[in-house]
Parts: C-alpha cells; structure tokens; sequence
C-alpha cells in the first residue's frame, strides 16, 4: 500500500515499530520516571512548605510542658524495686524534654549534658528553678 508521495507503507514494519517502542523505550521511559519522581516530588514539598512561611525551631511549648509534666510524674512514681534500666530510661526521657525545654525558653543546659551522679540531680534542680522563673512551670 502506497500513500500519495510514493512511500509505502507497510503494516508490519509499523507493528515492527510498536513492538520495537514497547521493548526498549517505553522501560527507559519507566525507569526515568523512577528515578525522577521522587526528587520532584522533594523538590516540589519543599516549594510548598517555602511558600507556607518560616519553619518554627521547636514544637510548641504547651506540648512541651505537657509532656515534661508526665514525665515528672512518671519518674517520681517508678516504684521501689523498679529495675535500672527502668529508671535510667526515665532520667534520660525527662532530661531529653527538660533540655527541649530549655532550648525554647533560650536556657543554657550543658551542665545538664556534663554532670552525672548527684551533680546531674543538681543541674536538674538549677534548670526546673529557672524554667519556673520564666513562667514554664515543668512539674
């Protein structure tokens, strides 16, 4: 079959063609879709999160103190024969929120970062005095 400029046009070489484009572009195709993809879709969330406004530092003081509230609780409830690891896991989760704390409130907490034993208990007594004169009371 012939069109008007003379060519011929053969139905095999246009289904030769289709299968040729089905096996070896169409998974370059897919592959740079891939692979693409997820840096758009970065690059675009952060397009999104720009145009919403400044990102705040730190998560809301109310849920802060909230949480520092509860772990207080927690750690002065743990009973008697409660096990180290136990214990040790309470210090460290309400020392993690008394510096997170701290940080919102501009309170320096390296002490609390260097002291251990009974020097530690004293730095959190020293920064629970400070977060309560600033107003975030954390018991």
């Amino acid at each position: 079959m012939s069109d008007s400029t003379g060519f011929v046009v053969r139905w095999d070489m246009a289904a030769g063609a289709l299968v040729h484009a089905a096996i070896f572009v169409a998974p370059t195709i897919a592959v740079l879709l891939i692979v693409l993809t997820p840096d758009a879709a970065r690059r675009a969330a952060l397009r999104r999160r720009a145009a919403e406004g400044p990102v705040p530092r730190h998560r809301a003081v109310e849920v802060v103190a909230a949480e520092l509230r509860r772990a207080h609780r927690a750690l002065e409830n743990l009973p008697g024969d409660a096990s180290r690891f136990h214990r040790d896991e309470a210090c460290a989760r309400y020392d993690a929120l008394l510096a997170e704390a701290c940080a919102i409130a501009d309170i320096p907490c390296d002490r609390l970062h260097d002291a251990i034993g009974l020097d530690r208990d004293i730095a959190r007594l020293e920064l629970e005095e400070a977060l309560i004169r600033r107003g975030l009371a954390p018991h």
